[in-house]
């Protein structure tokens, strides 16, 4: 937002210098920097007036302008279109630099001397504008240096504003902000004109169909303007601020604009079919050709206004050209409404358009000011371009924005500034704010927040107020800080830390992946859960809340691939949610811990062959994690997904407790553009600690020894070593105490179709030392057994 200081003098007295004044606002909160002037670099050119216009003898295009220096006077060869008798215009002397760096020199003209050069604005580097030389106010006194006299028409500053601050978009929002400081009187423009007799209803009527994208809408009609160009004043204010001029009618809404905040449109009213204009959301594939010549696609998201047959405008954003000003309009229909900022946010977003509207209706436009903002405009209108204004508004206001009502306690005040602050200071402060007092007493104020201010909703927010004009340096520091740490964490915290530490001490790296993903993400893996949609998201890749953490690490593991970085053993633990129409805000959450594992598992080291990734390693990993939470038997099932050449899911006691698998290859190649394999484990933290949490046996440490047999047999392939486990524990009797799988071969001396699987089990009694008779005993009902149920043969 740019501001002028000359501007701004017309609203308020401003008792600062320019670089006071940015250094005022900024610790008001609204960061300023002083723009730089162009003219400052303008030396050596003088303001002349145009005493006598000759033809050139030898050019038809051509002119000779006799000038006045205020010393002398001089002949300039011109070929400027708009050169008049009695102009104040700038006069560059022979030996001049310019700020282009191009230095003047004596020249003969179609053999005409010319004594100097009248100069247009993009020649001094003003602007880009080059329709004619620059012509000054009548003003202006001859012989001036130029940028003297530019520098009184004041001094840009720019402001960068938070999104919470639109009442500051403003000239009169930052002039009020500006009184708080000084207690100057902040002085509005007074409206004066006269209504005509046509009533306005003859000529207007509005609908509003969409009434929470649309709360409000007004309308009045100037009829007989003469449209044309603007005068020089309003062109240098409109300028100072860095906008072009168009015409007197676009630039008055341009004017009320940067005046009130409140952004304004002007129909020519010709175009307005039906006498109506109606409110609506658009269709989707709806077309429309905006002012700037572009056609855009629209969608229901975005809001139109329309007559009685078409739209004419997307509203808070952009008119169309089918009913635009242009220098044939006589009637003028004024539209001044207030619109929904996140209505007006989706559509911006949505057409990639940003607009000096819509950066003031997303950040929420005044609903109480749209009738002085309408009949500012038409009161300019009618100054600028003549006609009469009808008799009346069309106000349509179905959904009346109530005010906002907070109670501020002074003790809560001084209490968190820590500072003594006058409890009349602190209402006078309000009510320089905007804010009316409803009540008062001795403890605290009840007062009604300004329309222009919809940041103000809690006592909170008034309180930074206070800070603000305060001054957040006048607040003297605390001389000692006590902070009481808390420690306190639940079980469950606990256990999370435990299973991060955990999966860490796998050699494994933590990683963290934003939340908001693109809604094809949320479509990975074997649990289909309806994903949250985001009511306002920032992009398309950021639409949904993630319901998986693979997408994410599949993210981090292409970026990793992509900087020759093949090796990645990842993990993260992180939240998901799903839709669940059930909960208060229609969305669940649940905590899940996700491994994914590419190229080598260890680093490189000259002791050992470094082993590749691949799915035993995450079983391994699983099984640890599960016996370090107490958790003594999985249940491994071979399951089928199409994004999976190999998916495993588990369950303890019937729950679920993690998917792991290899990744499809097809779908790493066309969705990540990943050649090589993949391996992911995703489980819910929820059912880990569930099963963690049930009652465990401790026993005391063996005294007798352990008899370990090994066994070794050929089974079918198809077999499933699971299957073979569990015949092994079901013939093991009382005294197995544990079973390892260690060995799987396929290959040379083993018949094709068939497979060798190694056990190791662990016998022993708490009681007394076994015998190996016992356990010869029991190894051969073992035998026995995998042999009739497998057909398994001994090796």
């Amino acid at each position: 937002m740019i501001v002028n200081t000359k501007w701004l003098e017309q609203y308020t007295e401003i008792p600062y210098s320019p670089e006071e004044l940015e250094e005022k606002l900024t610790y008001l909160g609204l960061e300023s920097t002083i723009k730089k002037n162009p003219a400052e670099k303008i030396n050596g050119v003088i303001i002349s007036e145009i005493t006598e216009i000759f033809p050139h003898p030898n050019a038809d295009r051509l002119c000779i302008c006799r000038v006045d220096t205020g010393i002398n006077t001089m002949d300039v060869v011109c070929g400027a279109p708009n050169v008049k008798v009695g102009q104040k215009v700038p006069l560059v002397k022979i030996g001049t630099t310019l700020p282009n760096g191009m230095t003047l020199k004596p020249v003969k003209i179609r053999g005409v001397q010319s004594e100097g050069m009248l100069c247009a604005e993009d020649e001094l580097g003003l602007s880009d504008d080059h329709g004619g030389i620059m012509v000054l106010d009548n003003e202006a006194p001859v012989g001036m240096e130029l940028k003297d006299y530019l520098a009184g028409s004041g001094t840009s500053i720019d402001i960068d504003l938070t999104p919470n601050r639109p009442d500051c978009t403003s000239h009169i929002g930052v002039a009020r902000d500006i009184t708080l400081l000084t207690g100057k009187e902040l002085k509005i423009p007074e409206i004066e004109f006269t209504e005509s007799d046509e009533s306005v209803r003859d000529y207007i009527d509005v609908e509003i169909i969409n009434e929470i994208g649309c709360p409000r809408y007004a309308a009045r009609v100037v009829r007989g303007v003469r449209v044309g160009p603007s005068p020089k004043w309003l062109v240098d204010f409109l300028g100072s601020v860095g906008v072009r001029s168009i015409n007197n009618v676009v630039d008055a809404a341009n004017f009320v604009l940067l005046e009130t905040g409140h952004p304004l449109h002007t129909f020519d009213y010709r175009m307005i079919n039906g006498n109506k204009i109606i409110v609506r959301s658009a269709k989707d594939g709806e077309e429309v050709e905006t002012i700037d010549g572009v056609r855009r696609e629209l969608i229901k998201d975005v809001l139109l206004i329309c007559d009685a047959e078409r739209p004419v405008a997307v509203a808070g954003i952009m008119g169309l050209a089918n009913s635009e000003i242009n220098e044939d309009t006589t009637d003028i229909l004024i539209e001044s409404a207030y619109f929904d900022p996140a209505t007006i946010r989706k559509g911006s977003k949505y057409l990639g358009l940003q607009t000096d509207a819509s950066y003031r209706f997303e950040r929420g436009a005044d609903p109480e000011g749209v009738i002085y903002a309408l009949n500012r405009l038409s009161d300019l209108i009618v100054q600028l371009a003549g006609g009469a204004v009808c008799k009346g508004i069309v106000d349509c206001y179905p959904r009346i924005v109530k005010p906002r009502e907070i109670i501020v306690r002074f003790k809560r005040v001084n209490s968190l500034l820590g500072v003594d602050i006058q409890q009349d200071w602190i209402v006078e402060k309000f009510e320089k704010l905007g804010c009316k007092i409803l009540d008062r007493d001795s403890g605290s104020v009840r007062v009604e927040a300004p329309s222009w201010r919809p940041d103000l909703e809690r006592e909170i927010d008034m309180i930074e107020e206070v800070v603000r004009i305060y001054g957040m340096h006048n607040v003297p520091n605390a001389k000692v800080m006590r902070i009481q740490p808390n420690y306190e964490t639940t079980h469950d915290y606990e256990l999370v830390e435990k299973l991060r530490e955990l999966i860490a001490n796998f050699g494994l790296y933590e990683m963290c992946s934003n939340s908001l993903v693109n809604q094809v993400f949320t479509e990975f893996g074997p649990q289909t859960l309806s994903p949250v949609k985001v009511k306002n998201p920032l992009s398309q890749d950021m639409s949904h809340l993630r319901t998986t953490l693979i997408p994410g690490l599949l993210q981090t593991a292409k970026r990793n691939l992509n900087h020759q970085n093949p090796d990645l053993p990842l993990f993260e633990i992180g939240f998901v949610q799903h839709y669940n129409p059930q909960k208060e805000t229609h969305a669940e959450e649940f905590q899940k811990f996700a491994i994914l594992l590419a190229g080598f598992f260890e680093e490189k080291y000259w002791g050992y062959e470094r082993r590749k990734a691949d799915v035993f390693i995450l079983k391994g990993i699983l099984e640890r994690i599960a016996n370090r939470f107490g958790i003594s038997k999985i249940d491994f099932k071979l399951e089928k997904h199409k994004q999976f050449d190999q998916i495993i899911s588990t369950e303890v006691d019937g729950r679920q407790l993690a998917y792991l698998g290899r990744i499809s290859q097809k779908y790493l190649q066309n969705d990540w553009d990943i050649e090589i394999p993949v391996f992911v484990l995703e489980g819910d933290v929820s059912t880990l600690i569930h099963l963690s949490s049930q009652s465990r046996q401790y026993v005391e440490l063996p005294v007798f020894p352990s008899i370990q047999r090994d066994i070794s047999i050929l089974v079918d392939t198809n077999i499933k070593v699971a299957d073979v486990e569990r015949l092994i524990v079901g013939k093991g009797g009382k005294y197995l105490q544990e079973l390892r799988f260690y060995d799987l071969y396929k290959g040379k001396n083993i018949d094709k179709g068939q497979k060798s699987v190694t056990f190791n089990l662990v016998f022993r009694a708490e009681e007394r030392t076994l015998k190996d008779a016992e356990v010869e005993d029991t190894m051969a009902a073992v035998h026995k057994t995998l042999l009739k149920e497998l057909g398994a043969k001994l090796r």
